[in-house]
């Protein structure tokens, strides 16, 4: 690890992880995934490298059959 660089933690609880020090998190549209399903990818950043941008710290990807399975229910938006 660079010097001064921040690093995320990944803590496994059960089911869940907690992550801190996350920058941003982006959610992937819908798309075919070729073989007739469907697949998203929720992606979570944490501290930017030197020059290189946000460090992806996790990608979980999601496969259905069903589009409208993958679709993403949050509570009231506030960007």
């Amino acid at each position: 690890m660079e010097a001064g660089m921040m690093r995320s933690a990944l803590t496994e609880i059960s089911a869940k992880l907690a992550i801190t020090d996350v920058r941003d998190v982006q959610v992937t549209d819908v798309v075919e995934d070729g073989v007739g399903g469907f697949v998203r990818a929720l992606r979570v950043f944490g501290e930017p490298n030197t020059s290189a941008g946000p460090a992806l710290i996790l990608e979980v990807q999601i496969q259905s059959g069903t589009k409208t399975d993958l679709d993403i229910t949050t509570p009231t938006l506030s960007f």
